[in-house]
């Protein structure tokens, strides 16, 4: 787009330098102006990434290809800064959401992995590395299982679902790495429990 832009605005102010029907003649000031700005494709290139990053002044690039130019390339010109302005603020606004969104679903891991280690804790033990279905059922109304399920965004209505669907191997046991991992799989708009069952 900026190169095929590029092209257009040299052609239009060779064309108005160049041009004998030109009613209002244009100064050695303004043939200077424009040829530095719009004097070559390198030269409107760098014009034009300058005017969308901050480099020269909108004011200082539109006002002498309005005035000796053309307004529709003038018009052109301030379509091209008001797009690109736009395209580079919602890219810049993108990486700081994505970013934020990074953060969070890494401190939702550990909260989860935390209140897994917590509920483990609880239901057998500091030895204890896993979990049976009977002992998940028993936790459902401590404080730790409603923060669970909370981090999951599952109703506790679904905790058989939900151990069954990540215990794969059928043992009817769960390591704390099992739920963890498995809840992490789960969050998000589209329930793998949903879908499941």
């Amino acid at each position: 787009l900026m190169y095929i832009l590029a092209i257009f605005f040299t052609q239009a102010v060779a064309d108005a330098i160049t041009s004998p029907e030109a009613s209002d003649p244009i100064g050695h000031n303004g043939v200077e102006k424009l040829q530095i700005l719009f004097g070559s494709t390198q030269a409107s290139l760098l014009t034009l990434i300058k005017v969308v990053s901050g480099g020269v002044d909108w004011q200082e690039v539109s006002a002498p290809v309005l005035e000796h130019v053309s307004i529709f390339a003038g018009i052109v010109l301030l379509l091209y800064i008001g797009f690109a302005v736009l395209v580079l603020l919602n890219l810049v606004t993108g990486l700081f959401v994505d970013g934020a969104m990074k953060l969070s679903h890494s401190d939702n891991e550990v909260e989860l992995l935390e209140t897994a280690y917590a509920l483990f804790k609880k239901a057998r033990g500091r030895s204890s590395r896993s979990i049976t279905l009977e002992e998940f059922r028993g936790l459902l109304n401590t404080t730790g299982m409603i923060r669970f399920f909370e981090a999951l965004e599952i109703s506790k209505g679904r905790a058989d679902d939900l151990f069954n669907l990540i215990d794969r191997r059928r043992v009817g046991r769960l390591s704390v790495e099992e739920l963890v991992a498995g809840g992490l799989m789960l969050q998000g708009p589209a329930k793998a429990i949903d879908l499941a069952v």
